[in-house]
């Protein structure tokens, strides 16, 4: 079958070479104009000399909602450069300033305002590249693209940006260094570029040059063209940041202990698209805690990496099977260094990511709880066609045993391959390796995808073998000697009612699950008394078939509505059981100074803990209130129940979290965290978690910050009796913690 496969995929590629990237740079074109003498002052008011001599770019029209129409407010801007950076300047205009929606928020939270972004691909690949937005308030957003329309919005660039409100409507100034970019050393550069601007009150997007059939997410391939760039460097290309801190921390069991600690973080740019990164001894106190979610499967929750180290860089290691999670870094032990690799040669995407876990010790003899592992990671990726790839990625996870070091390892061949404008084939083919499982330890997917922005479709299928395990490294739900196939397709449709989107999507799946002899031997282990349904068989396959609807509205109360409803067959070693499911949800107008989402479901599952099927119905509710342009407050509250087939409750289960927000400045800030969980599964003991968490943040200079944290966990614990649960300090930390970057 594996033979098969690439044979296939080698017949349906080579079509590729006819839809290839158009040649040349197109109708939409800007000049960019160097700067001789003084630089433009960013400060939002465009009255600079760089800006009288460059050129001057309008003519957006309507990406949403009346597609292809001229823009109701036209958009203008210009473009300049010198040695180290690049600036960009725009003029919004808009006929009515006082209603302008304009919110003070933190880096990267600014959708709820009026919004001018631009898109740029220094290395003029038609795949990679870099977006910067900014609102009225001159609050910064920023992320990376790659795959033409994936987005990495970890990502965070050193840049400058400020913006003004006056009677033409707003404008705002840009100063980035070259320096964020990864480019060819060409001495005359072409980079792609365009521009989108979200008139939030009138929900109107619009766009200078892109407008093609692949919907409403921005196609690097499509971009416009910026020439003229000449003798251009990548400045500094050494960044090194130190830090402090100092704190106290405790439990129930110790008394508050002080906590000193230093560390360091590395940055050094190889060449102008190859960076390498170093860490030593790194300390995430200011990275808040993850939200809780209710979870009534029997696998683990994915939470998203925070930590600034793993973030950036992190997508050149996503393959269409997550075999590097680097949650697992770090998980149960300190990091005690470690180092990572990124970027570009030629045509090639490099990442290499080495680290060390442990704990620091000066005696021999001092025996650590902590996990002592050496994580490792090798990718390679090789842009093949104008918008296609194939790589290859390995992972390695070694930790010492009893006698000899133990490994798990991880590695597979991917591809992404883009068939026109509007076709994607995806797929790989990967392996794990662990001492005793290197047998049936083999997966691969295929995807082959359409999208328009009214249509899209796609159909699928994978082969997961039993002992295909890779959650040592990376992240798959899964149990252990237990895997599948499945076919599966999917469809949705979204067109316009007027200011109004519609949207419907249907998808079909039939799988079949794999055993190995240890899955029903454990099985067994672990439910004596439990005994094999008489309509179970492991041939028998499971189907799905799920549906949604829903409406997008412009410019009222209600920002969207939606409803799903699904049917499926479940094969469990104790059930074989018809499921039915449905649900719905309502989210007001994100604008307004109080928005509200609720979401309702109902549906058959499979109490895992009981062995049973079983019902569940679980509500939602988030708010979001701003009573000024500067302070939020968000309130997430969810409440679940599980029933038996009966409709008795054998389970109840509670999360809330409030986070307010006050920001003194663009750069400064306090929030309040808090978080409360209650469960109560199987109508038995009832287990509580409460957090509270408290920061205050100052950006005093570019990566250059001040942190004062307080965290309190507190938890239930078994007390005396088996039955007696207390709840008990888990830990309180007080930690001031400052950072400051030096450019060499």
């Amino acid at each position: 079958m594996p033979r098969l496969i690439i044979v296939l995929l080698l017949i349906i590629s080579y079509p590729t070479l006819l839809l290839a990237h158009p040649e040349g740079t197109g109708d939409h074109v800007v000049a960019a104009h160097r700067i001789v003498g003084e630089p433009p002052q960013i400060d939002g008011i465009l009255d600079d000399a760089a800006w009288q001599k460059a050129e001057p770019r309008s003519g957006f029209i309507q990406l949403e909602p009346a597609r292809g129409n001229p823009a109701t407010d036209d958009t203008e801007f210009r473009i300049a450069y010198d040695v180290h950076n690049l600036y960009v300047a725009f003029r919004c205009y808009d006929a009515e300033p006082n209603k302008i929606l304009n919110r003070m928020t933190r880096r990267g939270d600014i959708y709820a305002s009026d919004v001018i972004s631009f898109f740029i691909d220094p290395h003029h690949d038609h795949r990679t590249g870099y977006k910067f937005a900014t609102n009225p308030a001159g609050v910064q957003s920023d992320n990376y693209r790659y795959e033409d329309t994936q987005r990495d919005s970890n990502w965070k660039g050193i840049w400058w940006v400020e913006s003004n409100i006056d009677e033409s409507g707003w404008s705002a100034e840009f100063k980035i260094p070259f320096s964020n970019f990864r480019f060819t050393d060409k001495p005359t550069q072409i980079w792609g570029f365009d521009v989108e601007r979200v008139n939030r009150r009138k929900s109107e997007v619009t766009v200078w040059k892109q407008l093609t059939q692949a919907g409403v997410v921005t196609r690097m391939s499509d971009l416009g063209h910026i020439v003229s760039i000449q003798s251009i460097e990548t400045g500094k290309n050494f960044e090194i940041s130190p830090y402090l801190l100092g704190g106290t921390t405790g439990t129930a069991e110790t008394d508050l202990t002080r906590q000193l600690g230093t560390g360091l973080d590395v940055q050094y740019s190889l060449t102008s698209a190859l960076k390498a990164n170093v860490t030593v001894n790194p300390d995430f106190a200011q990275v808040e805690a993850d939200q809780l979610e209710i979870n009534l499967t029997r696998f683990p929750t994915r939470f998203p990496e925070k930590r600034p180290f793993f973030v950036e860089g992190n997508s050149f290691f996503e393959t269409p099977y997550n075999l590097m999670f680097s949650r697992r870094i770090g998980s149960r032990g300190n990091i005690l260094w470690g180092s990572k690799l990124t970027g570009k040669i030629g045509n090639y995407s490099i990442g290499v990511l080495g680290n060390q876990t442990g704990e620091f010790g000066f005696s021999d003899t001092t025996s650590s709880g902590k996990e002592e592992a050496w994580f490792s990671a090798i990718r390679v990726k090789r842009d093949i066609l104008k918008r296609s790839n194939v790589g290859i990625l390995f992972v390695n996870k070694e930790q010492p045993g009893s006698d000899r070091w133990e490994h798990s390892r991880v590695g597979g061949v991917d591809m992404n391959l883009a068939l026109g404008k509007t076709y994607h084939l995806t797929g790989q083919y990967a392996g794990s390796f662990h001492p005793g499982e290197d047998s049936d330890n083999f997966a691969y997917t295929v995807d082959f995808a359409q999208r328009n922005y009214l249509w899209s479709s796609g159909i699928g299928f994978e082969r997961v073998a039993p002992h295909f395990e890779i959650n040592q490294t990376g992240f798959l739900r899964k149990e252990r000697n237990r895997g599948w196939q499945r076919i599966y397709m999917r469809s949705s449709y979204s067109p316009y009612w007027g200011s109004r989107q519609f949207f419907t999507g249907v998808t079909t799946r039939l799988s079949q699950s794999l055993y190995t002899p240890e899955y029903f031997t454990e099985w067994r282990e672990r439910n004596p008394k439990l005994s094999l349904s008489p309509e179970f068989d492991e041939d028998l396959f499971r189907w799905n078939v799920s549906a949604d609807i829903g409406m997008e509205f412009r410019e009222n109360l209600i920002d969207d509505i939606m409803g799903y409803y699904y049917r499926s067959r479940e094969v469990e070693l104790t059930e074989v059981f018809i499921a039915s499911g449905y649900g719905f949800s309502i989210d007001t107008n994100s604008t307004n100074p109080i928005a509200i989402g609720i979401g309702m479901d109902f549906s058959d599952y499979f109490n895992f803990g009981r062995q049973q099927a079983g019902k569940q119905r679980g509500l939602t509710f988030e708010s979001t209130l701003r009573p000024q342009s500067n302070f939020s407050v968000e309130l997430d509250s969810s409440y679940a129940q599980s029933l038996d087939l009966e409709g008795g409750i054998d389970g109840r289960f509670f999360v809330s979290s409030l986070r307010a927000t006050y920001l003194f400045t663009r750069e400064s800030f306090l929030r309040m965290f808090a978080q409360a969980s209650r469960a109560r599964p199987l109508s038995t003991e009832i287990h509580e978690n409460y957090l509270l968490s408290l920061l205050f943040g100052w950006e005093y200079s570019p990566k250059s910050h001040l942190f004062i944290a307080y965290n309190e966990a507190w938890g239930d614990a078994l007390v005396g009796t088996p039955s007696r649960r207390e709840l008990q300090l888990e830990n309180r930390v007080i930690v001031v913690k400052g950072t400051y970057l030096y450019n060499l």
